[in-house]
């Protein structure tokens, strides 16, 4: 996840796009899915759902 903020907020992401170096868009979309993984492993994992009468 640093990575991601370091990408973003130090600006040369632009310099890097022209070159055609750019990766962010990558580490954007694979922090997002990482995320959602987590959630969903939480919700596996902690989810137990309502009590069946």
């Amino acid at each position: 996840m640093t990575i991601l903020f370091a990408l973003l907020s130090s600006g040369g992401g632009a310099a890097a796009a022209e070159e055609g170096h750019f990766m962010a868009p990558y580490y954007i979309g694979g922090g997002i899915l990482l995320l959602l993984l987590a959630l969903l492993g939480a919700l596996l994992a902690f989810g137990n759902g309502r009590e069946h009468s």
